[in-house]
């Protein structure tokens, strides 16, 4: 799962039937489990309406799919939540064994550092 912010909107005019009438999002991620690499934006399917500047969960790969209702659709990341408010404990985020990626130049508004 990621943590993100939506920050825009893709509007296609032709896509593949299983995506008519879901709306496409731009998400640039701040919090990550583990990722394989860095990236800047992510392409989701919102899911529950959430609008530009809002953080977001978003789902990846197959649950992602669970989360449209449909395991066929042509759907690699799903926006599954609007979060209201994340806390992180400061000392765990310093531990090196921790998977979690923060990214350091992006922090979301809805997030609470707890000692």
């Amino acid at each position: 799962m990621i943590l993100g912010r939506l920050i825009g909107t893709v509007w296609a005019t032709r896509k593949n039937p299983r995506l008519e009438n879901r709306k496409l999002a731009i998400v640039r991620p701040y919090f990550w489990y583990n990722p394989s690499h860095d990236i800047e934006h992510v392409v989701a399917v919102d899911q529950v309406g959430a609008e530009i500047g809002q953080d977001v969960l978003v789902c990846v790969g197959q649950p992602g799919r669970w989360v449209a209702g449909d395991y066929r659709s042509p759907i690699e990341a799903s926006i599954m939540a609007i979060v209201d408010r994340v806390e992180i404990a400061q000392r765990a985020c310093e531990d090196a064994t921790v998977p979690f990626v923060l990214r350091q130049d992006f922090r979301p508004a809805t997030l609470e550092w707890t000692p």
